[in-house]
């Protein structure tokens, strides 16, 4: 039986698309690659995820990779990263309709230190019972440490959970710790019909 429904954050909670996000710090494709491919996936940003390293730590790292014009756009990126997110109204309803049903809610997501600066401007957080954040507990999603912190962290069982995220390697390893779950591709009409089917009241 489903008692509690587990989010993932970004564009699944928030809505994000990276290249319309990079774009409002710089305004030409060899820009955008320096900081998609130097910042956005880079070894560093999984550190501040993870909570191995400071922001600050970070930034002086990838601008040795970085022509100089960028250092200043790197350190503004990151500072002011998920400060601004759109509204995503449809989940937001899904999350007070879950909440009004009487399940327990849980954000289980990779993210760094930023979240407690950020978190305020996401609506759906407030209907959390539970935040697991990665760079708190020193594992990242797929890690199966990373799920087996979380359910200890709020003392759940993996069979009553169900997942929700946009990435198929993050719900395939939860599934393999017996979490079941779903890929979310942006339908929230969809992912109605999936809860549904897993006999989740909506």
């Amino acid at each position: 039986m489903i008692k509690n429904i587990v989010f993932d954050m970004g564009n699944v909670l928030t809505i994000y698309h990276q290249k319309e996000y990079i774009y409002q710090y710089v305004d030409n494709e060899e820009d955008f690659r320096w900081i998609k491919n130097q910042l956005c996936t880079s070894v560093e940003w999984l550190q501040m995820d993870r909570g191995s390293i400071t922001d600050e730590e970070a930034i002086v790292s990838v601008c040795k990779r970085l022509p100089m014009h960028l250092h200043s756009v790197a350190r503004r990126f990151i500072n002011e990263f998920r400060m601004n997110h759109a509204p995503n109204p449809p989940m937001e309803q899904l999350v007070k309709d879950l909440s009004q049903r009487g399940y327990n809610l849980y954000l289980l997501s990779n993210t760094s230190c930023r979240f407690r600066k950020f978190c305020k401007c996401i609506r759906s957080i407030d209907y959390m019972d539970g935040i697991w954040i990665s760079c708190e507990h020193g594992f990242l999603k797929p890690e199966r440490e990373a799920y087996f912190s979380f359910f200890k962290t709020f003392g759940l069982e993996p069979q009553e959970c169900f997942f929700i995220d946009d990435m198929p390697a993050n719900i395939e390893a939860a599934a393999n710790v017996g979490m079941a779950g779903c890929v979310y591709y942006g339908n929230v009409e969809e992912l109605r019909m999936v809860l549904k089917s897993n006999g989740v009241n909506l």
